[in-house]
């Protein structure tokens, strides 16, 4: 592929008949808010608006699909989301369609086109309740798999150093004085003594 430079990505359009929730899904089936999430995407934005539409009761159901750079957008919005309504959950993977397109540089060679299977990752919520029997149900106010571990709880706190205690009442170590020794062991005063002259000495 050294003589070839990549183009551009045509992904495939999905569709709600695309989506991997046929038992689970409102009746009719058009009836929820469909939230594409891509590796752009600002969650604060997103997560106001589907967060009015559930406050207006426009929709009672919310879908957050993303792929590729989206995927951990998506499980953001959908723990973001959870927190302000009690909401019930699927999560289901499915793969898109992507075609890579390749442009030679070099006369003579054709444009390669390349198809690919990337994971897309989908996210059904909904307020009112889902039955039981759906594979992989996630009821209102338990956490996911997806996220297990790496949510900073608002009541923690950050562990604080343990201070030392003060040896004494005033704050203050004490120190131990030691008197003064020579390397042998003997007192430096009876040793000092010892190196002077007695006076007596001969000529």
């Amino acid at each position: 592929m050294m003589h070839y430079r990549k183009a551009q990505n045509v992904e495939q359009e999905l569709s709600k008949g695309d989506l991997p929730f046929e038992d689970c899904l409102p009746k009719p089936p058009n009836d929820f808010l469909w939230m594409h999430v891509k590796g752009g995407t600002k969650v604060s934005n997103v997560i106001d608006f589907a967060q009015a539409a559930l406050n207006k009761n426009e929709h009672r159901c919310v879908v957050w699909s993303g792929s590729g750079g989206g995927v951990v957008k998506t499980i953001s919005c959908a723990e973001v989301l959870k927190r302000s309504h009690p909401l019930y959950q699927v999560t289901r993977m499915a793969y898109t369609s992507v075609e890579e397109h390749w442009k030679p540089q070099m006369d003579g060679l054709e444009e390669i086109i390349v198809n690919r299977q990337i994971p897309t990752l989908h996210i059904l919520m909904s307020l009112d309740e889902l039955p039981d029997s759906i594979e992989g149900l996630q009821k209102p106010n338990t956490a996911t798999d997806f996220w297990e571990g790496n949510e900073t709880h608002p009541n923690s706190q950050p562990r604080q150093k343990q201070q030392q205690q003060p040896s004494s009442a005033g704050g203050h170590q004490k120190k131990r004085h030691r008197s003064g020794r020579t390397k042998g062991g003997q007192p430096a005063k009876q040793a000092a003594e010892e190196k002077q002259p007695s006076g007596n000495g001969q000529g």
